[in-house]
């Protein structure tokens, strides 16, 4: 029982995890259509701005709120001042923008190993953050559970913000139909900028966040991104709630294949390799447009 219980948080904290990245993916994809595969970059800098932040600093609640903000600037001009321009002359189909963002993803891996050399870093959390405390006669890591409650947190503040204010309604109108919000006069490229630049700030955060828990070194990013995109194509493109599920989904799956080896014909599969493409390819066969929504559908 301690075992399924500890391995149940486990998917819990890594699902948190995966969605503070996907989420930020989905908002792009969803509202601006744009293949960002430089996703896995901006969380690298995120972790590695963390790290910086909290060795100058001493503090970690410092490097959580100022590399976010850091990162979220950076991906608010590079949409602004790099994407929209391509837009403009006409590049702006999924393979241009694919083939952009996936180079710029390199020039980050090889620009965080020149800088920071290829050691494996680490943010150490707040002393209060650090042991474990009992749960159902198990002991797990407190910062564990800060993951999850951080992870909830955003995923509440998102929720309130798309549902809620005037401009999360502008977001959805900008996904259902961009042309309508243009003619009512609202800046698009402004809402797109804000919106590129609250996905890799989101990005970032996740950084932050998992560095006390994975290590932080410059090819990070790459490793993350497929997972991050599986959790995109199974929740539904665009769709903010499907991310937030998707996320469980997948971050279940994938703990529980590394945790329980199956045996069929009296031979243990391991799992753990292949479960979540097993997942997104059964998703795709039954439902191609991902378990909970179209493209388009932000909400």
């Amino acid at each position: 029982m301690d075992f399924l219980l500890l391995n149940i948080l486990n998917a819990l904290q890594l699902s948190m995890l995966y969605f503070l990245l996907a989420v930020g993916l989905t908002l792009i994809f969803g509202l601006m259509d744009t293949l960002n595969l430089a996703h896995g970059g901006f969380y690298t800098i995120g972790a590695y701005l963390g790290w910086r932040f909290a060795t100058w600093t001493d503090s970690f609640w410092l490097a959580l709120i100022l590399a976010p903000i850091s990162v979220g600037i950076l991906g608010y001009l590079f949409q602004r001042y790099i994407l929209h321009p391509l837009s403009i002359r006409g590049r702006e189909t999924h393979l241009d923008f694919a083939l952009l963002t996936f180079g710029l993803l390199f020039v980050i891996m090889g620009l965080m190993e020149l800088i920071f050399g290829n050691t494996y870093l680490s943010i150490k959390p707040p002393t209060f953050l650090s042991g474990s405390i009992p749960i159902f006669g198990a002991n797990y890591p407190i910062y564990r559970l800060f993951i999850i409650g951080i992870g909830v947190a955003v995923a509440l503040a998102l929720w309130l913000l798309l549902d809620l204010t005037v401009w999360g309604a502008v977001v959805r109108a900008g996904v259902d139909n961009r042309d309508m919000v243009i003619g009512m006069g609202i800046n698009i490229v402004l809402v797109f900028a804000v919106v590129f630049a609250l996905g890799t700030a989101l990005a970032a955060l996740a950084g932050v966040v998992a560095a006390p828990v994975l290590s932080i070194f410059s090819r990070m990013g790459a490793s993350i991104l497929v997972v991050t995109f599986i959790i995109v194509v199974v929740g539904g493109l665009g769709n903010f709630r499907g991310s937030l599920y998707a996320s469980l989904l997948v971050g279940f799956v994938d703990t529980m294949a590394q945790a329980y080896k199956p045996t069929v014909a009296g031979i243990k599969i391991d799992l753990e390799f292949f479960g979540i493409y097993i997942l997104l390819a059964v998703v795709m066969i039954f439902r191609p447009s991902g378990l909970f929504g179209a493209k388009g559908q932000a909400v």
